[in-house]
Parts: structure tokens; C-alpha cells; sequence
């Protein structure tokens, strides 16, 4: 991958976590009950790739 490649998908990917963490947030406040396992699950795939784009952003720093 390009540079600018490697920059594009980071900034794709903070952008799905963001996304993934409201829809497990939101989703869970609209609700009347929390939905435990929807909220850990969401928090966990937002929290992963948020540390896979950390992780290419850092490889992008390094060259």
C-alpha cells in the first residue's frame, strides 16, 4: 500500500469504530432494556478497529 492508501483506510476505519460505537450506544438508548451482549460486542469491534487504524497510522508515521 501507498501512503496515501495506508492514510485513507485509517481514516476509513476511525471512522466505521465511530460509527459501530454509536449504533451500540444509540441503539441501546432508544430501546426500552439494554441489550448487554449488543453493547459489549459493538464496544469491542469499535475498540478493535480503532486500534487497527492506530496501528496503520503508526506505520505510516514510520516511514
Amino acid at each position: 500500500m501507498t501512503k496515501k492508501q495506508r492514510e485513507s483506510t485509517a481514516k476509513y476505519l476511525y471512522d466505521i469504530s465511530k460509527g459501530i460505537a454509536l449504533l451500540a450506544i444509540i441503539g441501546n438508548l432508544l430501546k426500552d432494556k439494554w441489550d448487554i451482549p449488543t453493547l459489549i460486542f459493538g464496544s469491542l469491534a469499535a475498540l478493535f478497529t480503532f486500534i487497527v487504524a492506530f496501528i496503520l497510522e503508526g506505520s505510516i508515521n514510520h516511514e
